[in-house]
């Protein structure tokens, strides 16, 4: 499977409070603000995977979060979603009408990329956990045809993040999750930092020098694994998606 270097734009809302990274292609990345300590800021950078032959990625993504209780640590699933259409290799992107995933609709952004992101009223988002099918419905537009696939097979699964919660740059830092299954890739992030290793990594370590672009601070760490399955639809080559997503805060010393 082949990727390409192509970054995303998150809702900032939806980055702070569960780290994962829905958004639309552009081109180059913008450069971040400014942090105190020196080097970038520690602002969380784009987990959804790109193909060099892709005309739309459809992602659908289970956010897992842990929560502590009197009994004990339970992890709590949030079911969320993005897509991404262009007809110019992603130098800018098309709305295709009304996009839904397991019957959920996404909302347009204004750079045309549609994402969906739980409610107060419906605070887990879409239904991803009674099943592993991925329905998704596209109504057409932009150059796109209308089409509805259901995607099959499991999502892949990180156990929970072991790593400390303090990050000295000047030491380097190895971010560590639980076993990894049912993934293509996994994609490691710390701050702006990001690494994409093959399917069976559960860990990542981050040089001291890597580490000294990142400002000091409260910063984002992240373990995502996907695992992707594609086909051509009207002529145009479609990306269906399913990530699993953990998240850690951290301190950057």
């Amino acid at each position: 499977m082949t990727h390409r270097n192509t970054t995303f734009r998150q809702p900032l809302i939806w980055a702070l409070a569960f780290g994962t990274l829905l958004s639309a292609c552009k081109k180059e990345e913008e450069a971040p603000p400014s942090s105190p300590g020196g080097g970038s800021s520690s602002a969380t950078p784009s987990t959804t995977p790109t193909y060099t032959d892709a005309d739309a990625v459809l992602a659908a993504v289970r956010v897992n979060t842990t929560q502590s209780t009197p009994i004990g640590p339970i992890d709590i699933i949030l079911g969320t979603a993005s897509a991404s259409f262009s007809v110019d290799d992603f130098a800018s992107l098309v709305q295709v009408g009304n996009v839904t995933c397991n019957s959920e609709a996404l909302t347009p952004q204004s750079n045309n990329s549609y994402v969906h992101i739980p409610s107060a009223t419906n605070p887990t988002g879409i239904d991803l956990t009674s099943s592993n099918e991925v329905v998704w419905t596209v109504a057409g537009g932009g150059g796109f045809a209308a089409f509805s696939r259901t995607v099959m097979g499991p999502f892949p699964t990180a156990g929970a993040i072991s790593s400390s919660e303090t990050v000295v740059r000047a030491n380097g830092y190895t971010l560590t999750a639980g076993s990894v299954l049912n993934a293509d890739s996994v994609v490691f992030t710390l701050g702006t930092l990001v690494r994409t290793l093959p399917g069976n990594a559960s860990s990542c370590t981050f040089t001291a020098n890597e580490l000294s672009a990142l400002g000091a601070g409260a910063s984002l760490a992240q373990v995502v694994p996907y695992r992707a399955t594609s086909e051509v639809i009207d002529g145009r080559t479609i990306y269906f998606v399913k990530q699993a997503s953990r998240s850690k805060s951290v301190t950057i010393q």
